[in-house]
């Protein structure tokens, strides 16, 4: 007979999981798109920055950390699960971004610009960032010696704001939202490292 605690254990990789869960995701990513962009423009300075980093931060921890939770990682096969669904999670907002968020012309497209016109030369890179937090968390949470995820994402903020705080305090990068998004992806990988030798400790 399987215990309760045993079952909460087994990993899910269904197609309900997977790709319910990339819907999900998408969707989350999407609301947050158009709150980070609406806010914004009324915004400007240190306003703006502050506004934005925080959603930042609130979103790379959804990103990063919701797929592995949803698949509950353990394994190195499970750890692939969890960037499939990081990357359903970029593909479903890719068809929110294309359908509603284009359309009404909600933020600028430098991106876009930058391109010639085209999208595809950073969507792939998208889909490839999204995959990567995804692993980088499910890594994480895998790693963790009694998976507290509060602990995790506390611990990943907090690197996080160090990490653009020197950055910005250097002179290097100007402190920008975009700044910020660098400082969560090198804190998470940090707070990997930490989760990493503790749970060799």
């Amino acid at each position: 007979m399987t215990s309760a605690a045993t079952v909460s254990e087994v990993e899910r990789y269904d197609v309900a999981t997977i790709v319910g869960g990339g819907a999900k995701l998408g969707t989350v990513t999407a609301v947050g798109v158009m709150i980070f962009a609406l806010v914004s423009r009324p915004l400007d300075g240190f306003a703006e920055t502050l506004i934005q980093s925080v959603l930042i931060l609130a979103g790379g921890l959804v990103v990063s950390y919701a797929p592995g939770l949803l698949v509950r990682v353990r394994t190195i096969d499970g750890l692939g699960w969890t960037a499939l669904l990081g990357l359903m999670g970029a593909l479903f907002f890719t068809l929110f971004d294309v359908v509603l968020l284009r359309p009404f012309d909600i933020y600028h497209w430098t991106w876009d610009q930058i391109g010639g016109g085209s999208g595809f030369w950073y969507i792939p890179v998208w889909f490839m960032g999204s995959a990567f937090l995804a692993t980088l968390g499910g890594m994480n949470i895998s790693k963790a010696p009694n998976r507290e995820l509060m602990v995790l994402g506390a611990r990943t903020l907090i690197m996080s704001v160090v990490l653009f705080t020197v950055i910005a305090a250097s002179g290097l990068f100007p402190p920008t939202s975009a700044v910020m998004a660098l400082a969560f992806s090198l804190g998470l990988a940090l707070d990997l490292v930490v989760t990493a030798v503790q749970s060799k400790g």
